[in-house]
């Protein structure tokens, strides 16, 4: 275990990574941060401050660190302002005499020269020397290098008494099998549910089990960075937000000092899944999004459900992060919303990166299962809520609408309602009426493109779904997933035996029918209100467990926006209301073929 943590500490950073670890450890080795990183204001040398747990005499001492990456160079030495020569001199002559704070003036002041690595022999000599000369009454010098960090966190964090033998086994596998990412996640998954799984458990043990995970986690992360291969670090980011969410949702609402702990631990955890988000996401597929092609041919596989998964699945990863990025910046708001003054300029930047993904990579337009209506929703949702992306929203929908009808017109790959790997790469098996209508009996596809192609005020997708559907889909059971009593107790921890169906929903042109039934469900749906991640203004909680586990997106969570938009486009449904009911049934009943190019979204 040592071995694994020294080398998980020489490959972390010196910013956000190095930085972002030491104030948990430190935390849990019982002493008091006071001070922690940031970014944007100087800080003489001092990368985190803390008061050390009280000696047999009762005494504490003030530790100042002072951060560097990997092993200590010549150069990291000496020869720079940011060597950390140059922040010891720093810490003695501006930080000690005008940062401590008067009540810790009466404590023992230590130095912690704090690194990753090893200091190197050619500048050991130079480094005891100048210590020994700074030594002063009230003033000491510490040196904690990678292999002292790595005791710490055996010994401390990840002790026996706290994490059982079997649990670290199953965290020794992932990190040994980052390179078979299936096999890697699988393990980490016994971790985190072995650490999760406590019942009756303080609050300060919550919080030791959410630094236990986000230890465990950034080490898993290393790893994988080092290998190239992010992909099970990424899922079990995941996994992990969803299980803390149940184990600590209670805490969240509370406002014990307690409490504030853990939602800062929980917060931690977030921003680590940013971190391997960005890992993976930003630095492998965003740089890629604007060539034609480009991250469908990465995916290096002859067989098109290989493309056709992995490319949904991404387009699901970005959507949630634009929810996110919009989240932050939605202030109070309990649910998602329309507004045209978000103030992000990361979600549009994403919202561009998502546009230029799907039209690069026309697979996107042709879903293989039913399962992946959650990435499509996901993505509709989030460029719905931004006013000026409601056109690219649209555009999705719309051609959506225009590929998958082709798909099941032409018995050519349309969406089953199976999800198993082996049923997708031969689906369909056989091309006769019989066994399309086995494989598309129910769906919950279709009724969400066509409420949001009408509802953005796509007049040729919501006509032609509703045509297609008056003759094609007489067989299927349209249906929307929603949210039930037992939901709460079994949805963040991955059980998805709960919830009900709403079903023998109808798909007319204009999506008032279907918008009518929805409003009434939803208008009386407490179990959905007295979710936590709702109760407590967290719904993208709700929205990344819905995508993680591959339910659909309750229509409870973006009625609000549909609503919003509907309303937006008031005045051309009221002229078509007015309309004589000959002109509808004339414009409903003409004949409408698909386009083999849909139209690409803007």
């Amino acid at each position: 275990m040592k071995l694994v943590f020294r080398q998980y500490l020489a490959s972390l950073r010196e910013r956000r990574e190095l930085d972002a670890v030491l104030p948990d450890l430190l935390s849990e080795l019982g002493y008091t941060v006071i001070s922690r990183p940031s970014i944007g204001t100087r800080q003489y040398g001092v990368d985190v401050a803390a008061l050390s747990p009280p000696h047999s005499n009762g005494g504490r001492k003030l530790f100042l660190f002072s951060l560097k990456q990997g092993d200590l160079t010549r150069a990291d030495w000496d020869g720079t302002p940011q060597a950390l020569r140059s922040s010891i001199n720093e810490i003695i002559d501006v930080y000690i005499p005008t940062r401590v704070a008067q009540a810790h003036r009466k404590h023992e002041i230590v130095i912690c020269l704090c690194f990753g690595g090893d200091v190197q022999e050619s500048v050991r000599d130079n480094v005891t020397m100048f210590t020994n000369a700074r030594t002063q009454s009230g003033l000491s010098f510490e040196e904690w290098n990678g292999d002292y960090l790595a005791g710490l966190l055996v010994e401390g964090v990840l002790r026996e008494q706290l994490v059982r033998p079997e649990l670290r086994t199953h965290f020794q596998k992932a990190v040994a099998m980052v390179d078979e990412p299936e096999v890697a996640f699988t393990h980490f998954l016994a971790l985190i549910a072995g650490l999760c799984s406590v019942t009756g458990a303080s609050p300060r043990e919550r919080t030791t089990i959410l630094r236990q995970l986000y230890i465990c986690l950034w080490v898993f992360f290393a790893w994988a960075r080092d290998t190239g291969n992010i992909e099970a670090p990424y899922r079990a980011s995941e996994r992990m937000l969803l299980q803390a969410w149940a184990l600590i949702s209670d805490d969240v609402e509370r406002t014990t000092k307690a409490s504030q702990e853990i939602g800062l631990a929980y917060s931690d955890l977030v921003g680590l899944h940013f971190t391997i988000w960005d890992a993976l996401i930003g630095e492998k597929i965003l740089p890629f999004v604007e060539r034609q092609h480009a991250i469908s041919v990465a995916v290096d596989s002859a067989a098109s459900v290989d493309v056709n998964l992995r490319l949904f699945e991404t387009l699901g990863r970005m959507a949630m992060r634009g929810l996110w990025h919009l989240w932050l910046k939605a202030g109070s708001a309990p649910l998602p919303d329309l507004r045209d003054d978000w103030e992000s300029p990361e979600a549009s930047a994403l919202a561009q990166q998502i546009v230029h993904l799907i039209r690069n990579n026309p697979i996107l337009l042709t879903p293989i299962t039913d399962e992946q209506v959650v990435d499509i929703a996901a993505t509709l949702l989030f460029l719905s809520m931004i006013e000026q992306w409601n056109p690219a929203a649209r555009n999705y929908a719309e051609a959506l609408v225009e590929r998958t009808t082709f798909a099941f017109r032409t018995q050519n790959r349309y969406p089953t309602i199976h999800s198993d790997y082996r049923t997708l790469v031969e689906h369909p098996r056989e091309r006769t009426d019989e066994f399309r209508s086995a494989e598309t009996k129910g769906s919950t596809l279709f009724p969400l493109l066509s409420l949001w192609a009408s509802s953005l005020g796509s007049e040729k997708g919501a006509a032609h779904l509703a045509k297609f559907a008056a003759k094609f889909l007489g067989h299927c059971n349209a249906q929307f997933w929603m949210a039930d009593a037992d939901t709460e107790d079994r949805f963040y921890m991955g059980d998805t035996h709960h919830g009900i169906s709403l079903g023998s929903l109808p798909i007319t042109e204009d999506g008032a029918d279907l918008m009518g039934i929805l409003e009434t469900e939803c208008s009386s749906a407490a179990p959905f209100m007295q979710l936590s991640a709702i109760r407590l203004g967290h719904w993208p909680v709700l929205a990344l467990a819905c995508r993680h586990y591959r339910l659909p997106l309750p229509p409870n969570l973006w009625l609000g926006v549909m609503a919003q938009l509907r309303e937006k486009h008031a005045p051309r449904d009221a002229a078509d209301a007015a309309r004589p009911a000959r002109g509808r049934r004339t414009r409903a009943g003409r004949r409408s073929t698909p386009k083999r190019s849909p139209r690409k979204t803007e």
